[in-house]
């Protein structure tokens, strides 16, 4: 597929997936909507609803109730996976117990602006792996990672929130420096996308 820059499949034991980034649209009415995805050092794996890979990019109808439409079909959200070279920065962060991850999620999504069906995703696909953990180090990436994971949308969103859980297995309790997170509200046309990486290094 297209995007980034091109690595072999030998490549990939050096790179981290990052995985299930979903994009929801909020327009305030119904708007035509182009989403160009300008990644570096990246290699998708997987994108679906199906871009134009020559543009990398999404050409849809987007609806105020989050419904996206391509071609006469319906879609709630736009999906992708990749590999990436990009240090994701565990300096800051959260230690989670199995027993605690639930509420720990929930608490954490609602301050970083995520509504309940939006909520109900991220949990529903992460929930498992910090279960299965048991203990984890969870940091939320800040805006630094995001630098070579760029959008350009159109028409611009006046509220755009970019939620991207890192999860590491720990065998033992560490200590870390408690990360600080902002609240955030939603106004204008808003972009919602959340995504996350298991790190194994």
């Amino acid at each position: 597929m297209g995007g980034g820059e091109s690595y072999s499949s030998n490549d990939n034991c050096n790179q981290d997936q990052l995985k299930k980034p979903v994009l929801y649209l909020y327009p305030e009415e119904s708007t035509d909507v182009t989403v160009k995805v300008n990644f570096k050092k990246t290699k998708f794996s997987c994108v679906y609803p199906k871009f134009n890979e020559m543009e990398n990019s999404w050409k849809v109808r987007a609806f105020p109730n989050g419904e996206i439409e391509i071609c006469d079909k319906k879609y709630p959200y736009l999906f992708w996976e990749a590999y990436s070279y990009k240090k994701q920065d565990l300096s800051r962060g959260f230690i989670v117990k199995a027993e605690n991850a639930e509420k720990f999620l929930e608490k954490k999504l609602e301050l970083l602006g995520l509504d309940n069906k939006e909520s109900t995703d991220f949990i529903t696909f992460w929930l498992p792996v910090l279960i299965k953990n048991k203990l984890s180090l969870c940091t939320f990436q800040t805006q630094q990672f995001f630098e070579d994971l760029e959008y350009n949308i159109t028409p611009k969103p006046k509220t755009f929130i970019r939620i991207f859980l890192s999860i590491k297995k720990l065998d033992k309790e560490i200590k870390i420096k408690k990360q600080e997170l902002k609240r955030v509200k939603r106004e204008g046309f808003t972009v919602v996308e959340w995504g996350g990486s298991e790190i194994k290094n």
